[in-house]
């Protein structure tokens, strides 16, 4: 075979490659714009729709408040494979993870920490690794007296802000008191 028969060949794949290229460049660009026209139309003839308020918002913020404020709530406390709790105490706002944390579980590998996946993990402040799951609850309980104390617990922990007990009899839970925190509720038609 001869250099120019070579190299014209050589020239040939080029061309093809780069043609290839050009086709799957100008293939994704249609599918762009085709995506885009749909986007557009959908967006005209069903918009997203907008809310003044969010019930689901809300529920979260309640939530928030609960926990952050330290409301008076009621906690029962399951043995898997039992109806009825094997515990219940008053407590102080919801329960919380025994993997929650009041610092930043990582921390950059290097002084730089320019990347995402450049970390390792921290001990917590108290000079411990925390687990990164467990079932493991905490819970403020509140004694006859009045006093506070921990309750620790890896069983379900199910929480109501308010005063409750359990009903053996019917193997549920009974609200027997006004609820302790206030809910919010959306503004009247009136209001708007």
């Amino acid at each position: 075979m001869n250099t120019k028969t070579i190299a014209g060949a050589a020239a040939a794949a080029i061309l093809a490659v780069s043609l290839a290229a050009c086709n799957n460049d100008s293939g994704n660009a249609q599918e762009s714009a085709q995506q885009q026209a749909d986007t557009r139309s959908l967006e005209a003839s069903q918009p997203i729709p907008h809310y003044n308020w969010s019930q689901i918002r809300q529920t979260a913020i309640d939530a928030q408040d609960i926990a952050a404020n330290g409301s008076q709530t009621t906690s029962f406390f399951f043995m898997m494979g039992d109806r009825d709790p094997i515990f219940s105490c008053p407590s102080i706002g919801m329960p919380v993870p025994n993997t929650a944390q009041l610092s930043n579980p990582l921390q950059p590998a290097s002084n730089s920490g320019t990347f995402a996946e450049d970390v390792i993990g921290q001990m917590d402040p108290d000079g411990i690794y925390s687990p990164t799951s467990s079932s493991g609850t905490y819970v403020i309980c509140i004694n006859a007296s009045g006093a506070k104390y921990l309750d620790y617990w890896e069983g379900d922990v199910f929480t109501v802000a308010g005063a409750a007990e359990w009903d053996a009899a019917t193997h549920s839970l009974k609200v027997i008191g006004a609820p302790t925190a206030a809910v919010h509720t959306a503004p009247s038609k009136a209001a708007k």
